[in-house]
């Protein structure tokens, strides 16, 4: 039976990777994006808050990665792509969850993803499902700035975390999507080889691009009264000290060997993620 699958958040980090790595090796896919139409890529407007649109996004689709914003409907968007894909007889999802989901827990974050990997475990759809640490990536797409200004400011404390290059998040959940059977009912936490502080990988950083920047470690309060200041929403606000409390209180410095035994290598270091992206700390 031919493989057909949809990747959701085709624009985004981890959907755009795969869309990327998928489209290399010549897979048959489409790309769903709120956006609509991806230049080079066949592609379908999906809606995460319509169960109707994400119902004819599947139509011919066999397998779906699922990944879903930070929104304060998520778990309910979540629901509606899980009820979707069972309405159409998609046979596997592969869902995009995080090393950090507990649908026990009190911080808001890990509860949130564990709710939706639940759900899913609940469904009765063969699922698979992806749980990435911290992006090495955020040192670009949101750090980027601060440490060319000289700090990184985060209320992280001195807490380790297994930092994973997206391309590996990415590469993993390709060998999944294109052999959903190999991996029927897995949870794969995937991370890289070494758990490293803000200080730690500031310090790697200088020592690559012969700069002096420093990590400040600040208190909560600080960092909400300064994302407030760039007029974030309250949800991410919450998201954002939750995920932080989340490493000060160790929850993410665990490292696997998820992508040693997926992909038969190691994962990219920090070390060389920084080496590989030089240009965007210029």
């Amino acid at each position: 039976m031919p493989n057909r699958i949809l990747v959701t958040g085709a624009t985004g980090n981890i959907g755009g990777e795969i869309a990327r790595q998928l489209k290399d090796k010549g897979a048959d896919f489409v790309a769903g994006s709120s956006a609509g139409a991806i230049d080079g890529m066949a592609s379908v407007s999906i809606d995460f808050a319509d169960k109707a649109s994400l119902v004819d996004a599947m139509q011919g689709v066999s397998t779906v990665f699922m990944v879903l914003p930070n929104h304060p409907d998520m778990v309910r968007w979540g629901e509606n792509l899980i009820d979707a894909a069972r309405e159409s007889e998609v046979s596997h999802i592969v869902r995009s969850s995080g090393s950090l989901a507990d649908k026990e827990s009190s911080l808001k974050i890990e509860e949130l993803l564990g709710t939706t990997d639940e759900y899913l475990k609940n469904s009765g759809v063969d699922y698979t499902i992806t749980a990435p640490s911290f992006f090495m990536q955020n040192f670009i797409n949101f750090f980027g700035d601060n440490y060319k200004s000289g700090a990184i400011y985060q209320p992280a404390g001195d807490g380790s975390i297994g930092w994973v290059d997206v391309r590996d998040i990415a590469a993993v959940n390709v060998e999944v999507l294109l052999n959903p059977k190999n991996y029927s009912g897995q949870s794969l936490t995937i991370t890289g080889a070494e758990s490293l502080s803000y200080a730690e990988a500031v310090q790697r950083m200088n020592q690559t691009l012969g700069r002096e920047a420093q990590y400040v470690a600040v208190p909560d309060e600080a960092a909400i009264e300064a994302m407030k200041g760039l007029e974030y929403p309250e949800f991410i606000i919450d998201v954002m000290i939750s995920l932080n409390q989340s490493i000060r209180l160790g929850h993410a410095e665990e490292t696997t060997s998820t992508v040693k035994s997926v992909l038969g290598r190691p994962p990219i270091g920090f070390t060389q993620f920084v080496a590989d992206n030089k240009n965007a700390w210029l």
